[in-house]
């Protein structure tokens, strides 16, 4: 298999599903070598850790949870479907023992989302879930997008110990120890943000005992640290937007993904509405110093990806159907615009 393939989850009205595209290192494209048609949209995407499989979401039959086989060239061919019990799937990913995949629901219907965990065997075929939990926690102040709880990603801590899931309507994010054995979550702790913050992503330090938070509706980045007791302390707020920027009436930034340079010195985060990454030096504490912004070259960047290099950074601009990428600076931090490649509504991109 080709070291250089990326998986782009797509939406919109074009051609939905996965493309599967090699990353051109010196032309700076996304070069396609396969459209996965056998599901419809696609709402997000992750690879397997051992990087022979892919689960993803769609709103096939109901919204499913989906696996695929990666065969030796990157290609992949569907194996397995499994039920999603939501309407508005967010976020799924396979936990670090390769047993269980974790996903959650934004929304089911009008009503509030849920999380759910599916056992997956050896060769990446998804059982029925272990685990559905929703939560029903007290809402944020913002009535309009925080009326019932609404998970929008999960991810384990770097010991797998914790599966991490903010909670963009209740303002906090909800750590639950992970059973790997029996595909159980329990919940040890909950973090809380600002009120209205609105928390929707997260990403982790390579190195550091540090976590981001990327707030969707108040435009902030949140650090938290934690100990070997499993202590967690909020070290900073940040915002993510200029400190003088009016936003257009009725069009008001929403944030959505956030990444770490492999170098642990540089912290991304998008930025829709004001259509940027927002880059911060991370000193050696781990806490962030605005540098610099980087316009996106489309609308509304819902997900960007960095290379295992930390070489490129490709963002996905879904209302104007395009893949936009960037050089990145290890030195800097800086981005530095090479081409945009046209594509159906990018949500998410992963790379082995």
């Amino acid at each position: 298999m080709t070291d250089n393939l990326v998986y782009i989850a797509n939406g919109g009205d074009g051609p939905s599903g996965i493309t599967v595209a090699e990353l051109d290192y010196d032309n700076a494209t996304l070069n396609i070598v396969q459209r996965v048609t056998e599901i419809s949209e696609c709402h997000y995407l992750n690879l397997h850790p051992n990087g022979r499989y892919l689960v993803a979401t769609t709103v096939d039959a109901g919204v499913q949870v989906v696996s695929f086989a990666i065969d030796a060239d990157g290609a992949l061919s569907l194996i397995s479907r499994q039920p999603a019990s939501g309407t508005s799937p967010a976020y799924v990913c396979v936990e670090a023992s390769e047993r269980h995949a974790l996903m959650v629901n934004y929304a089911v219907g009008e009503a509030r989302g849920n999380i759910r965990v599916y056992p997956i065997d050896s060769e990446g075929r998804l059982g029925a879930p272990t685990e559905h939990i929703e939560i029903d926690d007290p809402t944020g102040p913002n009535q309009e997008r925080q009326d019932v709880s609404h998970p929008h990603m999960i991810v384990t801590t770097p010991d797998n110990r914790f599966a991490v899931v903010p909670d963009l309507g209740t303002d906090k994010v909800y750590l639950y120890a992970l059973d790997a054995d029996a595909g159980a979550l329990s919940l040890a702790r909950t973090l809380d943000l600002p009120p209205g913050a609105g928390p929707r992503h997260v990403a982790f330090h390579p190195s550091l005992p540090r976590m981001y938070v990327i707030n969707e509706l108040n435009s902030t980045m949140a650090t938290f640290a934690w100990d070997d007791d499993d202590n967690w302390t909020r070290l900073s707020v940040e915002s993510t937007m200029p400190r003088y920027y009016i936003q257009p009436a009725g069009r008001p930034n929403t944030c959505a993904d956030v990444h770490v340079h492999p170098n642990g010195k540089f912290l991304y985060g998008s930025n829709r509405g004001h259509d940027s990454i927002v880059i911060y030096a991370l000193d050696d504490a781990g806490l962030p110093r605005l540098l610099a912004y980087e316009a996106t070259r489309g609308a509304w960047p819902r997900a960007f990806m960095i290379d295992p290099r930390g070489e490129v950074l490709v963002v996905g601009n879904r209302h104007t159907d395009n893949a936009a990428i960037f050089s990145i600076d290890a030195e800097s931090g800086a981005l530095t615009y090479r081409n945009s490649v046209a594509m159906s509504a990018p949500i998410a991109f992963k790379m082995v």
